[in-house]
């Protein structure tokens, strides 16, 4: 947990990035957060290994992404860079690498700025649904060069996206400012693996926000349109490129599927 002056400098309200540091054990949470936590684990206890798979998950796209070449990366809708987050896990595969964050939490820009790697590394606000104001942002363009390949992460953000013309307008909008080679790895809640857990999930991540959409795998691939799908194709979180066992207890239910894509 973070060092904090005193007891009036602590939070509150629970945060949604924070509540997903706790899961995953980071350190940048406080008592509120993991009391949150706690209650949204007793609705539904594949929300803590739901949270580690998607970081498990990133983990490994990251590095298919480096060894296909890619040295810099756009993470939309990051939350906290902590815990094995892209910066460090790219940083593992070649050293050079450049991260650009984005988030529209203004808790998160607090609190995510520290932990960046200066020069390598900068999380700015912006928001999924106004992908021309990211791609536009004059701090996305000190470390980004949109004329090379690019690997965009959206992780954990799809289901809270209506499904409206203009969120498929937002992302055809930011597959067509990709370079070739560029990839998109993407991941979202889905009602196929498990119809009645997903839609209990989902309403609980609903009564969070007020907003969002549980989809079906069809409807999740559609946010690939173009672009070629790598294998193993979308598929549940642990299912994608596993490189070591997960043990029965720490495996969720396959409520998260997640695909890597190419453009040509």
């Amino acid at each position: 947990m973070p060092d904090v002056p005193d007891a009036a400098n602590v939070p509150a309200v629970p945060n949604v990035a924070r509540i997903y540091d706790y899961f995953l054990g980071g350190h940048t949470h406080y008592p509120a957060d993991i009391a949150a936590a706690r209650r949204i684990t007793a609705a539904s206890p594949q929300a803590p290994l739901l949270a580690r798979a998607m970081r498990r998950w990133l983990v490994r796209v990251v590095a298919a992404m480096t060894a296909e070449g890619i040295t810099q990366f756009l993470d939309l809708g990051a939350g906290l860079p902590t815990q094995d987050n892209v910066h460090e896990v790219a940083a593992r595969h070649h050293p050079d690498t450049k991260v650009v964050y984005v988030d529209n939490d203004p808790v998160v820009l607090a609190e995510g700025r520290p932990l960046l790697d200066p020069g390598r590394s900068v999380l700015l606000m912006g928001d999924v649904q106004d992908m021309a104001a990211v791609l536009d942002h004059p701090d996305l363009h000190t470390l980004i060069d949109l004329t090379a390949p690019l690997g965009v992460i959206v992780s954990g953000v799809v289901h809270f996206l209506p499904e409206t013309p203009t969120t498929a307008a937002q992302f055809a909008a930011l597959r067509e400012r990709l370079a070739p080679g560029s990839a998109l790895a993407l991941n979202s809640l889905v009602s196929d693996g498990d119809p009645t857990g997903a839609t209990t999930l989902f309403r609980l991540y609903q009564g969070e926000t007020g907003r969002g959409q549980l989809r079906t795998a069809d409807q999740l691939r559609r946010f690939f349109a173009d672009f070629t799908l790598q294998r193993p194709g979308l598929v549940p979180l642990d299912d994608w490129r596993p490189d070591a066992p997960v043990p029965p207890s720490a495996l969720p239910e396959p409520l998260i599927w997640g695909g890597l894509a190419h453009k040509p």
